[in-house]
């Protein structure tokens, strides 16, 4: 079934029962709820006898009525049947609630991609309750993620509707994982040519590729198999650090945790001075880094005055970064 032909045969219908109504009311002076009783008994072949037509100008508009109502009646009956048989109809409402839940959404993540890396972030995003869509191409990939709660649109995400079906004007960031740097170039200039502000962030599968996909405006380049082997290095010279650090970022249920905030100019923090701000005293709290425009501050003094924009990556226990969120 398609929704278009379904439409047409639907208002066929309508504007047949409407024309044989308005015509038995004309012939045989019946009143309107008769007139309709009689053309709906004959679409659906019920056939009461209770009102009948006694011209023959009345019998022939009936006739009318049986011939082609009855035709497309039983056409949309059964394309419903056959629709529910085969989830059409279910998916039709499933899209129909996918677009209302997308729209919705303000400042949200768009994710390209559910493969072994999208579907990481696809976790993630969802463990820390955050609003995002997701893009993928794969149907039957896509139709494992339809009961999730987040919208999947399905799609090649480097064309326009379908960014734009995500919210691509709405949203904050976009990560794309796809397994080739050709796709994920595309994907990195359509977004940033639809929503110029947009934060894109992108896989990179070779090296080489990285300053490619850099021009083409991602803010953040990331190559999991690079990332990796770092990684696995680091186990082998400084484990201790890296299994701290990996603890932190791979364990939801662990004590201490690393927080952004961005300071707001009606901030309780924007233009004090560290030492003023009682980040250790209030909350336990360590201020790690300051990342100010394109200057980044670590470990700063408690001379160090915040301002207003300044980006504070912070170090503490997860209920005490909970309180300084709201604070």
């Amino acid at each position: 079934m398609t929704t278009r032909n379904f439409l047409y045969a639907f208002i066929t219908l309508n504007v047949v029962m409407a024309v044989g109504v308005f015509s038995l009311i004309k012939i045989e002076g019946l009143s309107v709820v008769d007139a309709a009783w009689l053309a709906t008994i004959s679409i659906t072949t019920v056939g009461y006898g209770d009102i009948v037509p006694k011209t023959v100008p009345g019998r022939l508009v009936t006739m009318g009525l049986i011939v082609s109502g009855v035709g497309l009646y039983t056409y949309i009956l059964s394309t419903v049947m056959v629709s529910i048989a085969e989830g059409q109809l279910f998916d039709l409402l499933g899209e129909k609630r996918r677009r209302k839940m997308i729209s919705k959404l303000n400042n949200h993540i768009i994710v390209c991609g559910l493969g072994r890396v999208g579907s990481e972030v696809f976790n993630t995003l969802k463990h820390e309750k955050q609003p995002f869509v997701v893009i993928e191409k794969n149907p039957e990939r896509a139709a494992l993620y339809r009961h999730s709660g987040v919208p999947v649109v399905v799609g090649d995400a480097s064309e326009d509707k379908v960014l734009e079906q995500a919210g691509i004007h709405r949203a904050r960031t976009l990560i794309t994982t796809l397994p080739d740097d050709a796709g994920n170039l595309f994907i990195v200039m359509t977004s940033k040519d639809l929503n110029p502000n947009i934060k894109v962030i992108t896989r990179a599968t070779r090296s080489e590729g990285i300053p490619r996909l850099k021009r083409a405006g991602a803010d953040s380049v990331i190559a999991p198999s690079a990332l990796g082997g770092r990684r696995m290095a680091m186990s082998a010279i400084k484990p201790a650090s890296v299994a701290f650090v990996q603890t932190l970022f791979e364990r939801h249920n662990v004590y201490y945790q690393l927080e952004e905030f961005t300071v707001s100019s009606n901030s309780w923090l924007a233009n004090k001075a560290l030492k003023e701000s009682g980040l250790r005293e209030k909350f336990g709290c360590q201020l790690l880094v300051i990342n100010r425009g394109h200057e980044t501050i670590g470990s700063p003094g408690p001379d160090e005055v915040i301002l207003p924009g300044d980006e504070l990556i912070v170090f503490g226990p997860s209920d005490k970064l909970s309180e300084l969120e709201k604070a």
